[in-house]
């Protein structure tokens, strides 16, 4: 029989000592921005969490309503399409981005120099910060639009009568908070030493022998 000496992948420590918790990490030379950042993540969390309760509640519902009484509910379709599954992409995205949940590669990154991925860094928030600020800005527009010409669906249509410009304000309002919770990153890595990089918490995964 041969050998073999088993590895396991294990989440690697960042250039940050950081703890993490359910909406982000938390370090010891900014706690205070910290508490923003995580403030921010845990109400985007519970707000796409409700949604994503929403929808399930409302699935069920419209099944129960259609088998039962032959009678679905209509309605639900716009009230998912346009609020509820905008709340979870929008608001759920900046969760995701303050608990280290979206899928990233960084195998290149991990061999480079501090002073390297410091810059990388940098470019990443404001490349970040760029795409946020033109939803908001574009998202603004069309609510703005869409609140002065007092746009709803027409009479006789089976989404619910509510202005239009409230679902199109999720976009910017998540966007918003989205932007507050990448700048203080980009404050961070701006304010420290350009030798340091301190806000890569959790780059990647490193094989430990077992």
């Amino acid at each position: 029989m041969s050998q073999q000496t088993l590895e396991t992948i294990v989440p690697r420590p960042g250039a940050t000592p950081a703890r993490r918790t359910t909406f982000g990490y938390v370090t010891s030379d900014h706690p205070t921005l910290d508490t923003v950042q995580n403030g921010i993540s845990a109400f985007c969390a519970t707000v796409s969490g409700a949604a994503i309760v929403a929808i399930t509640t409302l699935t069920v519902l419209e099944v129960f309503t259609r088998t039962v009484f032959s009678a679905p509910l209509g309605w639900n379709v716009g009230f998912v399409e346009q609020y509820l599954m905008m709340a979870v992409a929008f608001f759920g995205t900046v969760t995701a981005y303050r608990s280290g949940a979206h899928v990233a590669v960084v195998t290149i990154f991990e061999k480079m120099p501090e002073t390297v991925r410091k810059v990388l860094l940098l470019l990443a928030y404001l490349v970040i910060l760029t795409g946020l600020v033109l939803l908001v800005y574009s998202g603004a527009r069309a609510a703005h639009f869409s609140f002065i010409t007092e746009e709803m669906p027409p009479p006789g249509m089976a989404e619910l009568p509510w202005p239009t410009w409230w679902w199109k304000t999720i976009i910017p309002v998540a966007s918003s908070l989205g932007i507050v919770v990448v700048a203080i990153d980009l404050y961070r890595e701006l304010t420290a030493p350009r030798t340091r990089v301190v806000t890569d918490y959790e780059p990647g995964t490193t094989p430990e022998e077992g």
